[in-house]
């Protein structure tokens, strides 16, 4: 056999120290948490603490002694009302919107790792937050995300937030945990928190589905269409299905989806859904 001469032996060698050096340099940035793991509603609300404790040393007031009216919904299901109101009440979205005018609610799902701001660009590009933080800084994990054709207000029949299903255990990965029978059954409950509105949502239906576009795939604005696309949540024709018996949806109602990737095929999402149950006004 032929020896190879020894300048092609180096270049041999040094495209092989490139490729790993470059293989270890994307494991890492895939594998380390991204910049939001480290940043906590503490992180936008010592403002509105200090406030707070201003406030109420001027003028001392009593928190409610009796919970929110509940609907019957909530009695059936046995959720909670609200989240403490340390995790949420001193939300200041003046200082969400003075880091990032793009963020306009905070989702908070308990039991799992869920509990990121949301954004949604205002500059047009659906995409963005697929792989930028809150600081607009690119990162692989992106952020928790909606697209344009999803107002703000979350009043439309479906509202789709997106997150990556990060190795960690961040962004949208511990929805998997809605796989489990038992999880399911005991956790129902998810929080958009907004700059002046609580919306909670009973958590319904959790499965895998194809990667359609849910909104440009179904005109939820048709009643019957609608209607279609709601039976089919409650009847999802997937092996690791969980559906919340007893619920019932008609065309007056307000639903939350979240999607992420699976651990399968490409082509594949996993789906968290919810339906609107309460809206409670905040302080701003």
């Amino acid at each position: 056999m032929k020896k190879l001469k020894k300048p092609v032996w180096i270049t041999i060698l040094v495209i092989c120290i490139a490729v790993i050096i470059g293989g270890a340099v994307f494991l890492i940035n895939y594998m380390k948490p991204p910049v939001e793991d480290s940043i906590s509603r503490s992180d936008f609300t010592e403002a509105a603490t200090e406030a707070a404790t201003e406030k109420s040393t001027a003028a001392p007031t009593e928190l409610p002694t009796e919970p929110p009216t509940q609907k019957p919904t909530y009695k059936k299901y046995n959720q909670k009302t609200a989240p403490e109101p340390e995790d949420w009440s001193n939300l200041s979205f003046d200082e969400l919107t003075e880091k990032n005018p793009d963020i306009y609610a905070w989702l908070y799902i308990p039991g799992t790792n869920v509990d990121y701001p949301v954004c949604q660009s205002l500059a047009g590009d659906d995409n963005f937050y697929l792989d930028h933080n809150i600081y607009k800084e690119y990162q692989f994990s992106g952020t928790i995300y909606s697209q344009s054709m999803n107002s703000r207000e979350f009043d439309d029949p479906v509202t789709v937030l997106y997150g990556h299903n990060m190795l960690n255990g961040s962004m949208f990965a511990s929805l998997h945990n809605f796989e489990d029978e038992d999880f399911f059954k005991e956790h129902n409950t998810a929080f958009v928190i907004t700059k002046d509105k609580l919306l909670t949502y009973l958590i319904y239906s959790a499965y895998s589905y194809d990667d359609r576009h849910i909104l440009n795939s179904f005109y939820m604005q048709d009643e019957n269409s609608f209607q279609s696309y709601l039976d089919s949540t409650l009847d999802p024709h997937s092996y690791d299905a969980n559906v919340r018996e007893g619920v019932e949806l008609d065309k007056n109602n307000k639903i939350l989806t979240l999607s992420t990737c699976t651990n399968g095929a490409s082509n594949t999402r996993y789906l968290v859904q919810g339906v609107l149950v309460d809206v409670a006004d905040r302080e701003k």
